[in-house]
C-alpha cells in the first residue's frame, strides 16, 4: 500500500520525544510506516466527511488523511502546533490544529464520522475516560481506530534500545487497551490488524483496532 508522506525536511520535531526521525531512518521506517498503513487499510478507500487525528504529532500523517476526508481536524497538546501548520501551508494541506487534551475535546457531540489515533492510547491510565470523550465526538456507525504497539520482551527490548523506559512511557499494553475497549459504552471492536502478519498478536509489533460507534 501507498503511504504519502511529507518531505523529511519540511517536517519539524514539536517535542524532544517526537520519534520522527524513526519514520525516515532506514532500519526503523519499515515498523514506522507499517502503522500508518494499517490505519489506513482500517478506514478503508471511503471519503468522510469529517475525521478527526487525535495526537497529531508532528504532522507526519496529515498529507494521507487529507486524501481520505472533507474536512480534516488535529488536536494535540504539544507546543509544536506552529511549525505543523507551517508544513501543512507548504504542502497544500487544509487543516484545522488545535490545542487540546483528549479528554477535554472541544466539539460538539457526534461532530466526526471517523477518528485515528495512532500511538497514543499507550501513554495513558486513564483509558475508559479517555475512550469514553473520544466516542463521544464520533457519529453512531462513526468508525474509531486505535494504534498501539504491542506490549511483549521484543517490543520492551526495542524501546530500551532507543533510550526509553517502556514502563514509564507506555504505562497501558494492548492487551489493557482492548480490555478498555470492551469495557466503554458505545464502541465495538469490530477487527484487529497487526503486525508482521506472519506472527501471532502477542509477539508482533503493533497492533490497530477498528472499532465502530454504536
Amino acid at each position: 500500500m501507498s503511504l504519502l508522506l511529507p518531505p523529511r525536511e519540511l517536517v519539524t520535531k514539536p517535542d524532544a520525544e517526537d520519534p520522527i526521525e524513526y519514520y525516515y531512518r532506514p532500519l526503523t521506517r519499515w515498523l514506522y510506516r507499517a502503522r500508518l498503513r494499517d490505519t489506513l487499510r482500517a478506514l478503508g478507500d471511503r471519503e468522510f466527511d469529517a475525521l478527526l487525528d487525535v495526537g497529531y504529532g508532528s504532522g507526519i500523517f496529515l498529507p494521507e488523511l487529507a486524501r481520505r476526508t472533507k474536512r480534516l481536524v488535529g488536536v494535540d497538546v504539544h507546543a509544536g502546533r506552529e511549525g505543523v501548520q507551517q508544513m501543512a501551508a507548504g504542502l497544500g494541506i487544509d487543516v484545522e490544529l488545535l490545542h487540546a487534551s483528549l479528554f477535554e475535546l472541544p466539539f460538539d457531540d457526534a461532530g466526526f464520522d471517523a477518528l485515528v489515533s495512532v500511538s497514543v492510547l499507550e501513554h495513558l491510565r486513564d483509558l475508559v475516560p479517555a475512550l469514553t470523550e473520544l466516542r463521544r465526538v464520533v457519529r453512531p456507525g462513526g468508525v474509531l481506530i486505535f494504534g498501539t504497539p504491542v506490549r511483549n520482551v521484543a517490543t520492551s527490548s526495542f524501546f530500551r534500545l532507543v533510550g526509553y523506559d517502556p514502563s514509564e512511557i507506555h504505562p497501558s499494553g494492548h492487551r489493557e487497551i482492548e480490555a478498555a475497549i470492551h469495557a466503554t459504552p458505545g464502541i465495538t471492536l469490530e477487527h484487529r490488524l497487526h503486525f508482521p502478519r506472519l506472527l501471532p498478536l502477542g509477539v508482533a509489533a503493533y497492533v490497530t483496532f477498528l472499532c465502530r460507534a454504536a
